[in-house]
C-alpha cells in the first residue's frame, strides 16, 4: 500500500517539531520520527487498521510519540493519505475546524 503525506500534514508536523524542540530533548524528537516511520511501515504492510472518528468514518487515527501526538489518515483503495499531525494539548475545537475544511 502506498503512503502519501498531505501538505497540511507536513506543515502540522513541522509546527509540532518546532514546539517539541522547546519542551522535549533531541532524543525524544528522534523517537517520534521513528514512531512515524514504524506507522508508515505497518500501514504499507496492511497489518493494522486503527479506529475511525465518529463523525468522519473515512478518517482514522493513531496516537504516536509518547501518546501526545495523533496522526490522522485516510485510506483510499491502495493509497493511505496522512492528513494531519495533531498535538493533543491543542484546542480540540481547532481540530474540528481543520477536519471540516477537508
Amino acid at each position: 500500500m502506498k503512503v502519501e503525506v498531505s501538505r497540511t500534514a507536513q506543515i502540522s508536523l513541522e509546527e509540532i517539531i518546532d514546539f517539541l524542540k522547546i519542551n522535549w530533548t533531541k532524543k525524544e524528537i528522534n523517537t517520534l520520527k521513528v514512531y512515524i516511520k514504524n506507522f508508515r511501515q505497518v500501514i504499507k504492510d496492511g497489518i493494522i487498521q486503527y479506529q475511525s472518528l465518529e463523525n468522519y468514518t473515512n478518517i482514522r487515527f493513531t496516537l504516536i510519540g509518547k501518546k501526545q501526538v495523533k496522526l490522522f489518515y485516510e485510506i483510499k483503495k491502495d493509497l493511505v493519505i496522512i492528513k494531519l499531525f495533531w498535538h493533543c494539548k491543542q484546542n480540540p475545537n481547532k481540530l474540528m475546524t481543520i477536519l471540516n475544511q477537508k
